[in-house]
């Protein structure tokens, strides 16, 4: 079962296999999820469900011990690290995790686990499986790639850093816009382009115009969340950058790169340093020292055998990552 969203029908139409959605907060009173129950139990009903898996933790995972089915709780980042800062969210989260119908928590790094772990006091119900990626998808061809290409005005000699992200203060871009007056002082064929929509977008477009930056600094706009979509924009950069001063639960992104052949450069907290392989795939940095990223960035826009070795060491890793893989993995911890 899904969240009811815009464009649902669209979508569930061309899936092959059957979608029940549902507001899943649509209660007057807190807790505003607790009408969820009825949907989950016609829908248990209906299809003879022998097991529940959630696609994420949240308060409503405790739903599960009203229907007396073993259940599986999948975590990927926020969904974790804000219930340090919420008492009740802990305690939310080690009542479901302690509930004896709770087979396993399946975390999407070691970080996120250690998180978990911290929180519980407890490790053994906890499995890591890392996201996976559609390799072949985000390495297919686009048809007209080199027209898209002139259309961001850019030609064969631009050194392109890409960032595709919600446009977030925690994302730390408006750090890297400041800083590309100097990093052209240095490389002064790096063009930046940024991909995607967010709080900050207005902010971030005026610093760049205001810096002077109109032709090294290009907003894309949005790409939807599927590997065709980014895939164009992957396979043209030569340097991903999200250096994020939140830790990541993992960083699929630069894997998504990596596949692509670009040199990537993280954030070295987080589960994203389990992402990128500091000095293998990419370069990481602390998110808080302007110095290192500034460093990172310059020394593989300047250095094309370095960046050739990190390149082809992250597309050589990122194939160990296509869902093919991951899928089986996930299989045998929800047959074991």
């Amino acid at each position: 079962m899904a969240q009811t969203q815009a464009g649902e029908k669209a979508f569930d139409q061309t899936q092959p296999y059957r979608i029940y959605r549902a507001d899943f907060f649509s209660g007057r009173i807190p807790p505003r999820w607790r009408p969820l129950a009825k949907d989950i139990g016609d829908i248990i009903q209906t299809e003879k469900t022998e097991r529940l898996i959630f696609g994420h933790f949240h308060p409503y995972n405790s739903l599960a011990d009203k229907f007396k089915l073993p259940f599986y709780v999948f975590v990927h980042g926020t969904d974790i690290t804000q219930v340090k800062n919420s008492w009740w969210q802990k305690r939310m989260l080690k009542r479901v995790y302690s509930n004896s119908l709770c087979r396993k928590f399946i975390a999407n790094s070691d970080y996120l686990a250690e998180e978990i772990t911290r929180i519980t006091g407890d490790k053994t119900k906890i499995e890591v499986v890392y996201p996976g990626i559609d390799y072949e998808a985000l390495n297919k061809p686009d048809k007209d790639f080199a027209g898209k290409k002139k259309l961001l005005g850019l030609d064969d000699n631009d050194v392109i850093m890409l960032s595709m992200c919600r446009l977030e203060p925690e994302k730390n871009l408006e750090t890297i816009i400041k800083m590309m007056p100097e990093l052209l002082s240095v490389a002064p064929q790096l063009k930046y382009i940024i991909v995607g929509g967010g709080s900050q977008e207005e902010k971030l477009k005026n610093l760049a115009q205001q810096l002077g930056l109109k032709y090294n600094v290009i907003f894309a706009g949005e790409a939807a969340n599927i590997p065709e979509a980014k895939a164009f924009y992957l396979q043209l950069a030569h340097i991903y950058i999200t250096a994020s001063l939140k830790p990541e639960g993992f960083g699929i992104s630069y894997l998504e790169a990596a596949a692509t052949k670009t040199a990537v450069i993280a954030s070295k907290f987080g589960g994203s340093r389990e992402a990128v392989v500091g000095g293998v795939t990419g370069i990481l940095v602390d998110p808080q020292i302007e110095r290192e990223i500034r460093l990172a960035i310059i020394t593989i826009a300047t250095d094309r055998e370095l960046w050739r070795r990190l390149a082809e060491a992250g597309q050589k890793r990122a194939q160990e990552f296509d869902w093919k893989k991951q899928i089986e993995k996930i299989k045998i911890i929800l047959d074991s």
